[in-house]
């Protein structure tokens, strides 16, 4: 529990970073470049990760499964595993530059702003080192830099707005802090590691790779068609400034996903440890986990409801007058999606790569029907309507999906308001011993010196 802790610990400051300055930089941007450029920057931003979604090749959590699983095979995982990436997102950057360039040659702002956002998806072939840190729960190697290097961007973008520059510097400063960041997580792992261990790539291992991680493939690139879809379409079917009112709502709802994500990173090798030696022991967690989220999620909702349009206000001003109502929609998204977090990462520790396939499916076709329907009466109100209930729909798929009826189970026991204080209860002691055993070790360190 305490490396658990720890290590979310660790992603936490990384996720409040760019939940607290990455929000406050982010809508200074939005009120400088004001909703028109702020929904195409958005538009580059959706597609990107859409496309870019082909490039992670849904290896992320089966690298760290696999890592844990098997460490013998360490090297040859890792290495193996960026050259598969590197090649993917060399052609995804390929793809994402095109499309604008075919399909908006009227307009060279959204040109320019999708080729400079396009190298993001090369550059994230870096974050195997990030899977390879979580494996061995030492995240904080990689978490420092890029908290750091996120820090020190954020206020050159500030410089650069109160300097009233021109929009487009926003892209290539945001593509150098990658760089910078990336750079610098590579240069510590080859001082560790060695060179070496980067150059022992194997096709077998390749074709291993692929086979366990195509499902997840598939449903990683839904999952961002599903997420961001909503964007594409209101650029489409709408106009770029209805977009940037949306994506200024999403920034809000969706930051609050970090939460669930940093949960799941710290806790899956620990899941995967659990399953194999105490079995009863691993669905308790589990049911714990998705207890939690569902109460925290909906304490989460009620209060971002009530606050949405005195929020959006504050950050973005008048210039964006609906994003307070899109806010209080959207957000209640939340619920589902701190459920599904739980539970898909439940399937992946059991192997049921699939279950999260068609549960996907179902979501985006959702989403997408949805969407169509509404956005050219209703806008982003729509957009934001679609995104709960596809979020509920993959929920809802998810159980249904698991034959052993335990996720059924996880949902009814969720539910239990008594079971959840207990929880709320165990969490603050572990909190507070992980808290009292860090403060030991600084107060010995100091009394060292």
């Amino acid at each position: 529990m305490h490396k658990i802790l720890q290590n979310s610990g660790w992603l936490l400051i990384d996720k409040l970073a760019r939940l607290f300055l990455g929000l406050f930089t982010m809508a200074m941007i939005a009120r400088h470049i004001g909703p028109e450029e702020f929904g195409i920057w958005n538009y580059s931003i959706a597609l990107t990760a859409i496309v870019g979604g082909i490039a992670v090749l849904g290896l992320d959590k089966i690298v760290v499964k696999e890592l844990v699983s098997a460490p013998e095979r360490r090297d040859e995982i890792v290495s193996t595993a960026l050259c598969m990436r590197i090649v993917a997102g060399i052609l995804s950057c390929t793809i994402c530059i095109m499309i604008p360039w075919f399909t908006r040659q009227n307009n060279p702002l959204y040109i320019w702003c999708t080729t400079i956002t396009a190298f993001n998806i090369l550059l994230q072939s870096f974050d195997v080192f990030d899977y390879f840190y979580q494996a061995h729960n030492q995240v904080q190697r990689v978490i420092i830099p890029k908290v750091t290097i996120f820090v020190l961007f954020c206020l050159i973008k500030i410089m650069c707005i109160r300097m009233n520059l021109s929009f487009m510097i926003i892209p290539w400063v945001s593509l150098a802090e990658l760089v910078v960041t990336y750079l610098l997580i590579f240069g510590y792992y080859i001082w560790h590691e060695g060179i070496a261990s980067l150059f022992k790539v194997r096709m077998q291992e390749a074709r291993y790779l692929i086979s366990q991680s195509w499902s997840l493939l598939f449903t990683g690139i839904l999952v961002l068609l599903y997420m961001k879809s909503d964007q594409l379409m209101l650029d489409i079917l709408t106009t770029p400034q209805q977009l940037g009112e949306y994506a200024a709502a999403a920034r809000i709802s969706e930051l609050w996903y970090a939460i669930p994500t940093v949960i799941a990173v710290a806790i899956l090798p620990n899941l995967i440890q659990k399953r194999q030696t105490n079995h009863g022991r691993y669905l308790e967690n589990v049911e714990k986990w998705i207890r939690l989220s569902m109460w925290g999620s909906t304490v989460i909702a009620i209060i971002m409801t009530i606050a949405s349009s005195w929020l959006t206000g504050i950050l973005y001003g008048s210039q964006y007058p609906h994003a307070g109502v899109i806010l209080s929609i959207h957000i209640w998204a939340n619920i589902p999606v701190f459920i599904c977090v739980a539970i898909m990462q439940y399937l992946i520790v059991e192997g049921n790569y699939k279950a999260n396939l068609y549960a996907t499916i179902a979501g985006i076709a959702a989403n997408l029907l949805i969407n169509l329907l509404l956005i050219p009466s209703l806008g982003g109100i729509a957009a934001a309507i679609a995104t709960v209930i596809s979020y509920t729909t993959v929920a809802t798929c998810l159980i249904i999906v698991d034959k052993t009826g335990q996720a059924k189970m996880f949902i009814i026991k969720m539910l239990h308001p008594g079971k959840a204080l207990a929880d709320i209860w165990q969490l603050h002691l572990a909190l507070k011993s992980s808290i009292e055993n860090l403060l030991s070790v600084l107060r010995q360190k100091s009394l060292s010196k």
